[in-house]
């Protein structure tokens, strides 16, 4: 089959130089990419109808440079909602034209330093939605501010694995984008801009051990109850204790203790994070390892 006769919506290219070591980054970025992406259309899709369902299909994929052409197709499981004419070739334009526009946010701005920078990015994308008019207006709901950043996130650490010569290009029918491997998704600082206010408390709890931290002030994997948390360990004497081995501590086993419950709310009183801290441990209670595995594969 010859590319100029794919049909498609848009081409994911890696650029490498041929004989470079670890070859595999080149397809495990090539592979991120497509699951990124898709995970964006379908936050995208949701701006002009939440029943909008889309699809990456393969079309091709060129040697020398890897070159994979994309195409959406997309489906609707309330097309009464939608205006009666061509809305998927509409919806299918805005997909690849709000990509690029993310791509392009990410080429203007070496890191997200304001509150402003990722609003404006919501309001130019929810300006390409209504330009569709295949719901009329109004009808569309900006992304929301997490999928939106979790997807630039994902974008970003895409490419964190191929080397300084290596380059990645979004390529549409109505331009091409390069990728800017220098943007920094600085977690932290993006969780403080997104925060209104933070509301704490204290509790006793017990906590069963998944996976301790042996060697530094890393988080710890708990269970508490049947929900799944990481926590911090402030208690520093105990800390040092257990990493000198004073004591035996396992998977499995539990702690009791004071711990901290931090839970930052948005400005539109949305959560936007919780972290535990382990103030105070009370009490090491053994466990029963008979569901060990379980333990490790939750």
């Amino acid at each position: 089959m010859k590319n100029e006769e794919v049909e498609y919506d848009f081409v994911l290219r890696v650029d490498f130089e041929k004989g470079s070591q670890d070859p595999s980054r080149v397809f495990s970025t090539m592979t991120s990419l497509i699951q990124t992406f898709q995970s964006i259309d379908s936050d995208l899709a949701k701006t002009i109808d939440s029943s909008i369902s889309p699809v990456l299909l393969l079309e091709d994929v060129d040697s020398g440079s890897l070159k994979t052409y994309l195409r959406n197709i997309l489906t609707s499981i309330d097309d009464n909602a939608i205006k009666d004419f061509d809305w998927k070739k509409l919806v299918g334009a805005y997909l690849y034209k709000a990509k690029y526009k993310i791509l392009e946010f990410i080429d203007e701005n070496p890191t997200i330093d304001e509150r402003k920078q990722i609003e404006s990015l919501q309001k130019d994308l929810l300006f390409l939605a209504e330009e569709t008019n295949v719901r009329g207006l109004p009808g569309y709901a900006p992304i929301p501010t997490e999928r939106l950043l979790n997807g630039i996130k994902k974008l970003s650490s895409s490419t964190s694995n191929l080397a300084e010569e290596d380059t990645v290009e979004y390529i549409t029918k109505d331009g091409t984008i390069s990728f800017n491997k220098d943007f920094t998704y600085d977690a932290e600082k993006i969780e403080s801009l997104l925060t209104k206010e933070i509301l704490s408390s204290t509790n006793e709890m017990v906590l069963k051990v998944k996976k301790p931290d042996y060697l530094g002030e890393s988080m710890w994997d708990f269970k508490h109850g049947d929900h799944p948390i990481q926590a911090k360990i402030t208690h520093t004497e105990w800390l040092i204790d257990f990493q000198t081995r004073s004591f035996d501590l396992r998977p499995g086993d539990s702690i009791r203790a004071m711990v901290e419950v931090q839970v930052s709310y948005g400005y539109k009183n949305e959560i936007i994070a919780t972290h535990h801290y382990v103030k105070e441990v009370l009490k090491i209670m053994p466990g029963q390892m008979e569901n060990e595995n379980d333990l490790f594969n939750e």
